[in-house]
């Protein structure tokens, strides 16, 4: 086809190389192609460098380290150190990168903060293992996921790339594997849907049974329920045999046109229609290998990349496309289709005579939606709206008009003239309220005509048409409202009035558009519409609130207000930035009352960020830096700063006065910033009984200034207490926890003797924590003590265990205080000492549960099943938990209790039974894993476990029910490792309908060495319903190493099912040269067939079947090793087989051959088939056979029949020959080949006057014939034969000398009547000569005269006229007489071998 009329155009764009890029660098690996505008090459040589082609956002990978790189600020975007190695990664959107490991596909977002890590979408599955990525897509919507992969091809066919396809739904988390080359997700609106339909196109090609298939599917993916869906496509992938192992690679949607774009790796183009899948072109668009691809959407077509660095632009060429598919393809209907679809030219007379035709069946709605619909408004014109008109109304009826009209404006906008026409009807029927609502809509195309039609200066009501909009479009109502803020003089209807109106309604995000718009200037006027819009949005929509404060547009609103709704809207981050900003403002403005009061009062600040702030104002008031401080926790940062900055009275003043509970936190502070503890006695002493004592000792225990404490204890003996043992007796203080506390301490760091008594004596210490420092002071004694007192048993019981690590004192104090939290505390260090039964009786008597993995592990490292079960049975009454139920069915099935499980599995469990099931198997408990088996129906797992237990029978029902091809292998196997054949049978013919599996059993059978059982399943096999192609094909192969004597039979009655090529392999391989010969033939291979007759005659060679063969075979070589093989085996039907190849064979080369083997006379036959050809080989070969026969009359026929030989040669051999023919034929020789003198020679030598006369006749030597006139013998006769040549006086001299002039009369007649018949003729064309100047004269005198009359009229002053030529001049004559006829040298010419005949005188 002319590449003028195609439909794509292709053109070069630039190449790579063109631009400085490296030519060993274009390839898959270092080459991206993102969009229609970027393309990103990695060069590792000289150096590591990318280079961007028009590229503004570059990602880079190295190994497991993932970067993003903004190329127009030049700064890193992103950063990740991946677990997993990154084998492929590729933009799905402008925000979004796929990254492929070898185990999973992750997404990252660069939306995401700095930090945010990629998320793992879903695992690949096995089909994808080892294989290479190629690509990977998502559709709009992120829910759909496909990854494509490319593998070696099968082992037959190892170059014919392996495609394979991962399609991943989000929604639905689920995988499904296909076998695919090249996908892409298209958008498709199906009639009768609002929203479109996803599509998933794929191409496949693939080797099936021997047989390549290549196709093209088209599938929706979630189709909407209750709605007819879209109806799944298939098409041909047709690959030239040129392109036999081609396979696709790339795939690009054009939604613009709705075609499929489909690359192979070898340049080859398919574009489909998306819709109905028909194929509408194919071409090769490069001669290099093509490896990317990227979508051109602007364009509808798509960039390619190929191994040259070509960048190629494929695009539609929109004037030939529809024309192409409505003549060449002659697919009308999709033809109107493209041209509707992508407003194109070339289907207007279909359209139009489509229109004609809905017209005249008075089908006027669909008539209007096509005209509608017409590419390019080919029907938008006067013409169709005067045909509308002009049909009559029926009543009750909407007008066709109206229709027309109605269609249009469902479609989009009317043209001026359509606008005029209906704007028209409009006025006339006074609904200018419609008008409006068209024009508010801008559904009418505005001109002069409309506005003198709908009248100037017209005011409209633009309330009512605001309203009148908000009903029917509200999108349409917000442009409305926008265009109205804009108009001259400003919005005709008050902002509150337009928001009202949409708030109304509920259409908050209406309202909010037509705010954010026209409160873009930020003035201070419009603060109530500012607060207006972020009250509204607060309460429904906060997202869309916190993006308006987060831009920071406005900044006249309300900030207590906004605040408060922040928080309740869950939107903290703006209220604290809201308060922030006040107090900041306050701040900086002086308004330090203002600070303080804000500090104290609001919850809608960053406590952090105003602390900071505050203590870098350096306020001269430290009041609200206190407030804020101490309300939020930063009593230390507090202290420092009040210190550091010598504001010691307000530390004074925040102790006493403040918050005298924090005096603790102050001090430790204090003591941190090396304060005098001069200060810090008085600041503790200024507070006495207000001070807490326990946390004010933990701050100077653990900055280990104790001492401080001592003028505060002087104090207190001061009001009533002699020493410091006050604490001991029935005082104030007996009951002070504190203080007892800090005696017990001061004694476990100072006097470790004395903590005893101290625990006896003392009741009101905080024993748990005096006993957790006893256990840290290594004085485990007294804290078993401690805590004993204390009742605090677990903690004492722990003592025991951990620290005097005597499990015997534990179990005593379990038995003694029968707790179950102790008894759990001894279980678990029984159980950790490997006392696993005592454990478990222990964790019985405490009712624990809760360690029942610990539990389970322990006892199955101890082989204790009997206490497990017991443990697991109490287990179960508190908790239900699948690995407690699992567990106890495995500890039945270590006690052998299998009556148990069967009871057990059927009451009400949570036992993970496919997984202990299998647990079951892989320890071999069969018997307890076939209840379980039987029990959940996993007949798969069955089948193999009943096999174990040489159940066979069993395992065969039970691969029958689950009908697997992995199960009916197992099952098979076993049967036949048992010798079970009649089962192995049963399970085989479950399995051969599956090509690669039918291979593996057959493989299994003969190496078990069941050759005649293989053979009788295969047998069996060929009547099966799903018998494939590899059946028939297998079974011969099993018959060519078992069974030779059924294999031609078998070839022949199925040569039809049989994969040939692979049964030529195995005859190969057994050496059956006849059933090899005739698969070669029934594969067209003849010149294999015929060679391997030849080199196995004995078995493979048939006459007939060899003629037919040989005839056939396409190396010519053949031929000619055929005439060997039937001049050393077959000589005597050499001639049969020749003739067959009569017309191919090079002549010349046989006779060599047979000349060479001295076998010529064996194929004289041939040789005269084919002498019609005038071969010379041929022509000698013969001539020397027949004269070796002295066959003359054979010879000279030769001779005369064919010439091409030498003549001298044959001659010479044969002038000689002792035949008198043999001599005349060497003459007859001479004479054909000029030899006259030769000739003539040999002839009179043998007396045969008669052929030399001939001979001297023939050679016109005057010499010669004369010369052989001399004798008298031939005298008469050489005057008839030689009449021409001889001369007529030599003639009469040797008559008249020898006295036979009665034998030359004849000659003398013959000669004079000759003559005078000539001399008549001339004297003939004389006398008509002299007539012809005689009648020339007569004209030239009366021409002469009529002159002469015409020259007397003239004036006698004239001259004369010149003569005319042959005229007034003497006129030459003719000479007299006649000249004599010139000699005519010779007799005329003479008949041969005689005179002419006699004439009359």
């Amino acid at each position: 086809m002319a590449a003028a009329n195609a439909p794509i155009a292709m053109k070069e764009v630039f190449t790579l190389p063109s631009i400085g890029i490296n030519p060993q660098f274009i390839t898959f690996n270092n080459v991206t192609m993102e969009s229609d505008k970027y393309i990103c090459v990695r060069e590792t040589a000289p150096q590591n460098s990318v280079v961007i082609v028009d590229m503004t956002l570059l990602p880079g990978t190295t190994q497991d380290h993932l970067q993003i790189f903004n190329i127009e600020t030049k700064t890193k975007v992103k950063s990740y150190q991946m677990q997993e190695q990154v084998v492929f990664w590729k933009w799905i959107s402008p925000k979004m990168l796929g990254l492929v490991t070898q185990l999973s596909v992750y997404h990252w977002s660069i939306e995401d903060g700095r930090d945010s890590m990629p998320v793992k979408m879903f695992e690949r599955t096995a089909n994808l293992a080892k294989n290479q990525i190629i690509n990977y897509k998502s559709d709009p919507s992120e829910k759909w996921l496909v990854l494509i992969g490319i593998a070696p091809g099968a082992p037959e066919r190892p170059q014919l790339v392996k495609g394979n396809m991962q399609l991943y739904s989000v929604d639905q988390k689920r995988s499904q594997s296909l076998e695919a080359h090249a996908a892409s997700f298209a958008s498709f609106k199906v009639p009768g849907h609002e929203n479109p339909s996803i599509l998933i196109v794929f191409a496949t090609k693939s080797m099936n049974a021997g047989q390549v298939t290549s196709k093209l599917h088209i599938i929706e993916l979630g189709a909407q329920p209750g709605k007819p869906g879209f109806t799944k496509k298939q098409a041909d992938l047709f690959f030239p045999p040129d392109f036999a192992d081609d396979f696709p690679v790339a795939m690009q949607i054009s939604q613009k046109y709705g075609l499929i774009y489909v690359v192979t790796k070898l340049g080859l183009l398919f574009v489909y229609d998306l819709e109905t899948g028909s194929a509408v072109y194919r071409n090769r668009i490069s001669p290099d290998p093509v490896f990317l691809t990227s979508e051109a959407s602007s364009l509808g077509g798509f960039y390619a990349i190929n191994r040259r660095g070509q960048v190629l632009l494929a695009t539609v060429k929109e004037a030939s496309i529809v024309p192409f598919v409505s003549g060449q393809l002659n697919n009308l209907e999709l033809a109107v289709n493209l041209a509707k679809r992508g407003n194109l030219p070339g289907a207007e007379n279909l359209i139009v005579q489509r229109f004609q035709e809905l017209f005249a069946q008075t089908k006027y709605k669909e008539a209007a939606e096509l005209a509608a619909e017409s590419p390019q408004g080919i029907l938008r014109t006067p013409d169709t709206v005067a045909k509308f008109q002009s049909v009559p109304v029926q009543a009750g009826q909407t007008p066709p008009l109206l229709q027309y009209f109605g269609t249009l404006l469902t479609r989009g906008k009317l043209n001026a003239f359509e606008s005029v026409e209906l704007s028209r009807l409009v006025v006339n029927q006074n609904k200018k309220i419609l008008l409006e609502n068209w024009l508010a809509e801008d559904k009418l195309e505005c001109s002069e005509e409309l506005g003198d039609l709908v009248k100037v200066g017209y005011t409209p009501d633009y309330l009512f048409l605001l309203q009148t909009v908000l009903r029917t479009d509200p999108q349409g109502a917000v442009n409305f409202a926008i265009m109205m803020s804009q108009m001259e003089g400003g919005c005709p209807i008050d902002y509150n009035t337009v928001t009202d109106l949409f708030l109304q309604r509920k259409l908050i995000r209406e309202a909010t558009a037509f705010l954010l718009d026209v409160l873009k200037p930020n003035l201070p006027e419009h603060g109530h519409l500012q607060t207006k819009v972020l009250e509204i949005n607060l309460v429904t929509f906060p997202n869309v609130a916190d993006a308006i404060l987060a831009n920071g547009m406005f900044s006249h609103y309300d900030c207590s207000r906004i605040a408060q709704l922040c928080e309740k809207a869950g939107l903290y981050l703006q209220a604290l930035r809201i308060h922030f900003k006040y107090i900041e403002a306050a701040a900086r403005t002086g308004q330090l009352k203002e600070v303080e009061r804000v500090t104290r009062e609001s919850n809608f600040y960053d406590p952090e960020k105003t602390k900071n702030f505050l203590m870098e104002a350096k306020l001269p008031d430290a009041r609200p830096l206190i407030n804020v401080c101490d309300r939020f926790g930063f009593v230390p940062d507090l202290t420092h700063y009040l210190y550091t900055n010598n504001m010691l009275r307000y530390i004074e003043g925040y102790v006493q006065k403040v918050n005298p509970g924090n005096a603790p936190l102050v001090v430790g502070q204090l003591l941190d910033d090396e304060c005098p503890e001069d200060f810090i006695k008085g600041l503790i002493l200024s507070v006495r009984s207000l001070l807490p004592i326990e946390p004010l000792v933990d701050e100077c225990e653990k900055r280990n200034r104790l001492r401080l404490l001592t003028r505060f204890l002087e104090h207190l003996v001061s009001e009533g207490s002699q020493d410091v043992h006050i604490v001991l007796q029935s005082s104030m203080f007996c009951g002070n926890s504190n203080l007892q506390n800090l005696l017990i301490l001061t004694a476990i760091k100072a006097d470790p003797s004395r903590v005893i008594d101290y625990v006896n004596r003392l009741d009101n210490f905080d024993g748990p924590a005096i006993g957790e420092v006893a256990v840290e002071a290594q004085l485990y004694e007294e804290a078993f003590t401690i805590f004993k007192k204390f009742n605090l048993n677990v903690q004492a019981v722990n003592v025991l265990l951990d620290n005097i690590q005597s499990i015997d004192r534990a179990v005593e104090l379990a038995f003694r205080v029968e707790e179950d939290a102790v008894w759990s505390q001894v279980a678990k260090a029984q159980l950790r000492a490997g006392l696993v039964s005592d454990a478990i009786e222990s964790f019985m008597r405490a009712e624990d549960a809760t360690q029942f993995s610990d539990v389970i592990c322990a006892a199955e490292d101890a082989n204790v099943y009997h206490d497990l079960v017991k443990y697991l049975l109490m287990v179960r009454q508190q908790t239900k938990e699948p690995r407690v139920d699992s567990e106890l069915i495995y500890a039945y099935a270590k006690t052998d209790r299998l009556g148990d499980i069967e009871e057990f599995i059927l009451m009400p469990n949570v036992a993970n039974l496919p997984s202990i099931g299998d647990r079951l198997y892989d320890e071999a408990l069969y018997e307890a894993a076939k209840i379980i088996y039987a029990f959940i129906s996993n007949w798969a797992k069955l089948a193999v476990t009943l096999v174990k237990l040489k159940q066979f029978q069993g395992a065969v029902d039970a691969a029958r029910k689950a009908n697997s091809a992995r199960t009916w292998k197992e099952v098979c196997f076993a049967c036949v490792d048992a010798e079970e054949f009649r089962l192995a049978q049963i399970c085989g013919l479950n399995i051969i309908i599956q090509v690669d599996d039918m291979e593996v059993v057959s493989r299994y059978y003969q190496n078990k060495g069941c050759f005649s059982e293989i053979i009788s399943l295969m047998e069996s096999g060929l009547g099966l319903e799903r018998a494939h192609m590899g059946i028939f094909t297998e079974l011969g192969v099993l018959y060519a190493r078992y069974r030779y004597e059924k294999l031609m039979e078998h070839i022949k009655l199925f040569s039809t099912h049989l994969n040939i090529p692979k049964l030529i392999r195995a005859c190969d391989e057994q050496q059956h040269w006849k059933e090899l010969t005739y698969l070669y033939i029934q594969y067209d291979e003849y010149d294999n067939a015929a060679a391997t007759v030849m080199n196995h005659s004995p078995d493979a060679w048939d006459h007939m079947q060899f003629k037919d063969v040989v005839a056939k075979v396409a190396n010519v070589e053949l031929y000619y090793k055929a005439v060997h093989f039937y001049l050393q085996e077959h000589p005597d039907l050499i001639n049969d087989m020749l003739n067959v190849l009569a017309l191919r064979l090079d002549h010349t080369r046989v006779v060599d051959i047979m000349r060479k083997a001295c076998n010529l006379h064996l194929v004289k036959p041939f040789m005269i088939a084919v002498q019609s050809n005038n071969v010379a080989a041929v022509n000698e070969a013969l001539n020397e056979i027949y004269a070796e026969e002295e066959d003359y009359e054979r010879l000279r026929e030769s001779i005369d029949l064919h010439d091409n030989f030498d003549h001298i040669g044959l001659a010479q051999k044969i002038e000689k020959h002792e035949l008198l023919e043999m001599r005349r034929v060497a003459a007859y020789i001479y004479r054909k080949a000029g030899r006259w003198k030769q000739s003539i020679a040999l002839s009179k030598k043998d007396k045969h006057y008669k052929d030399a006369m001939e001979t001297c006749s023939q050679s016109g030597d005057r010499e010669l014939a004369e010369e052989l006139l001399g004798k008298k013998e031939c005298f008469a006769a050489c005057l008839f034969v030689c009449y021409n040549v001889i001369r007529p006086d030599v003639a009469l001299e040797l008559a008249w000398m020898n006295n036979m002039i009665d034998f030359a009369f004849p000659y003398l007649l013959q000669f004079i009547r000759e003559y005078t018949g000539k001399v008549d003729e001339l004297i003939k064309d004389k006398i008509e000569a002299l007539n012809e100047v005689k009648a020339k004269e007569k004209e030239e005198k009366e021409v002469i005269a009529r002159q002469n009359m015409y020259t007397q009229l003239l004036p006698l002053a004239l001259p004369a006229p010149p003569p005319m030529p042959g005229a007034g001049g003497p006129q030459p004559r003719m000479g007299g007489g006649f000249a004599p006829p010139p000699f005519m040298g010779g007799m005329p010419p003479v008949p041969p071998f005689g005179m002419p005949p006699m004439g009359n005188y």
